[in-house]
């Protein structure tokens, strides 16, 4: 029979090998780089031309080669960061499969000068499909240069599939700034055609991040730091003001690698619920410190995914240190009245009908109390708590400001003044905002639940079949929420009671719009009590139109900011926008 299995040419299986690792000019730069940082670099110049396609080269200031290893380094799986099995289990190396050179060799035409430290002399080495075609001697600078021309030359078909020079570029970028992220300690320099695009010297993590995300993000990355016996966990989380509608500013890393894992990308991105609006995403730069033998980065041929040893614990850890970040450092407004100007022109005063101080009652208060009494909301004008700079978020001490004055706006919209110009809260969202976290800490028992108000005449209610299995689930959650409604028959359901300090004029309505509400939830949202929390809350808050007085708005805005989230409702829809001077002076031609 005539022999049907062969043994590939050496030739074929790194042109093989380079197709699972070289997949564009941005995989040269990885692999170049990552090779830099290896060998102790801490100075990388990366040089491109045309996208990369007809050249890339990367200059460090590592520890160089000596003939011997630069000529091994070519050959495949060789490598020095690696020597036996228990080096695999525990790599502490960016590289470590010794196939990058002679993959990215078999595809192109390479020439590498490398000198070793301390050394004036150093090794030339020219490479065309993978063959070395020339070996010398090259003087310069200590560490190696590797220039990469031609890529895919001798292998058309993979050329043609290569795409714009602009977008190659792109990529090559966005592999740049995942380096230049995780090793804010290394100078980075990018230069392409010709022309620098950055040079980044030695920096603290949070100055790089706002290097490579630009200075509109100064001062808007939130810390995040945990440390467990597990792993340790840093980073930075942006504030509202830094979401977007892509997922482009969005780094994850494991011991400094770049990983691209789904399960930890919703850890984070389920830890800004609440706070984060539908179809936004957040910006975070969040690093991940294990132990080598707890993470396995030999699952994929470009490293990018990695394997934990317990995804579970390393999801619920990093969850919470990101949901701690961000409710913890979301700063509130700083509400106190702006200093008065020296010698400033009287300011007219002008009637706004619509915006003045309102008087008129609320159907319910915002308080309550524990006897089931109606709550006045309190008399004196008070505001949200000033913001002390000193300290972290979440112990800055909390001084109310009195005397700020405060319009609500056809019924719907609260305005105030600030230092730095005016804010507006929709006051309908905001009360959710309010019964939300309430709801919440008494599911939790941080909160006693609120008296019941007996009703003079109870409401019997008949649910549909589906309405009445969601009632089964949150009946308990009710209960704490100062509800009272028993089981009456297969399907029928007797309401005796609503929370006191709520006046619900039509119970049975507020209960189904309560159940609709959940059964929407509960398709989008697996956790019961969040659900009900939400639904609660949706259901029940003032409306817009609702007519409040001054004291009930200064009663909402205190409340408002009291809460850990004071900036998006549970939906996620904003709060409060912030107008400032600078924005007002423009609209009036004042600049």
């Amino acid at each position: 029979m005539d022999q049907k299995i062969n043994i590939l040419p050496e030739s074929l299986t790194n042109k093989i090998a380079a197709g699972e690792v070289v997949e564009r000019p941005a995989s040269v730069v990885k692999e170049l780089v990552e090779n830099a940082l290896d060998a102790d670099a801490d100075d990388i110049t990366v040089i491109i031309r045309d996208g990369g396609k007809s050249l890339i080269q990367v200059i460090d200031n590592g520890v160089g080669m000596s003939p011997a290893d630069a000529v091994l380094a070519f050959q495949r799986h060789a490598t020095s960061k690696i020597r036996d099995y228990a080096d695999l289990q525990r790599v502490q190396t960016l590289g470590f499969r010794g196939e990058a050179l002679a993959s990215i060799a078999s595809v192109s035409r390479v020439e590498m000068r490398t000198v070793p430290r301390g050394q004036i002399e150093g090794t030339l080495l020219r490479l065309e499909a993978g063959k070395i075609v020339e070996q010398g001697k090259t003087g310069g600078n200590p560490g190696t240069s590797v220039a990469v021309k031609n890529l895919f030359f001798n292998t058309p078909a993979r050329r043609k599939f290569l795409r714009a020079t602009s977008t190659e570029y792109r990529y090559i970028l966005a592999v740049m700034n995942r380096f230049a992220l995780a090793f804010p300690e290394v100078r980075f320099r990018l230069v392409n055609d010709d022309r620098e695009v950055f040079r980044y010297a030695p920096a603290t993590a949070e100055e790089r991040a706002v290097e490579v995300f630009g200075s509109q993000t100064r001062g808007k990355l939130i810390p995040v730091e945990d440390i467990s016996p597990a792993l340790t966990i840093t980073g930075f989380v942006g504030t509202p003001d830094t979401f977007r509608r892509s997922r482009g500013d969005q780094y994850l890393f494991v011991n400094r690698r770049f990983v691209v894992s789904r399960s930890l990308g919703h850890a984070i991105s389920s830890a800004f619920e609440g706070v984060l609006p539908a179809g936004m995403f957040p910006l975070y730069v969040v690093f991940l410190e294990v132990d080598p033998e707890h993470v396995d980065v030999n699952v994929h041929p470009t490293k990018i995914e990695v394997k934990l040893w317990d995804e579970g614990l390393v999801y619920r850890l990093l969850r919470g240190a990101v949901r701690r970040a961000v409710t913890s450092g979301m700063v509130v407004p700083d509400l106190s009245r702006p200093e008065a100007v020296e010698h400033a022109a009287p300011v007219p005063s002008v009637d706004f009908p619509q915006s003045r101080p309102v008087q008129l009652t609320l159907p319910f208060s915002y308080g309550e109390e524990e006897s089931g009494a109606e709550v006045v909301a309190p008399p004196q004008v008070q505001t949200a708590p000033e913001v002390v700079p000193e300290g972290p978020p979440s112990t800055q001490a909390r001084q109310p400001m009195h005397g700020v004055e405060m319009w609500q706006v056809h019924n719907r919209y609260i305005f105030t003044e600030i230092r730095s110009g005016v804010i507006v809260i929709d006051q309908h969202v905001a009360h959710e905002r309010i019964l939300y976290e309430k709801a919440l800490k008494r599911f939790e028992g941080r909160e006693r639940s609120p008296a019941t108000q007996v009703l003079l005449f109870p409401e019997t209610l008949e649910l549909s079949l589906e309405d009445f299995s969601l009632f089964l689930e949150i009946q308990p959650f009710l209960e704490r929420l100062g509800f009272s409604v028993r089981v009456f028959g297969a399907r029928t359901v007797v309401i005796e009671g609503v929370p006191s300090g709520q006046k619900i004029s039509n119970p049975g309505k507020a209960l189904l719009s309560i159940i609709d509400e959940y059964g929407k939830e509960r398709q989008a949202n697996v956790e019961v009590r969040d659900s009900v929390a939400k639904s609660y809350a949706c259901k029940t808050a003032i409306k817009s139109g609702d007519r409040l007085t001054l004291e009930e708005m200064n009663a909402l805005v205190d409340q408002l900011f009291a809460c850990e989230q004071p900036y998006f409702c549970p939906h996620g829809r904003p709060i409060l926008i912030q107008i400032s001077l600078e924005e007002l002076d423009r609209r009036f031609g004042r600049e």
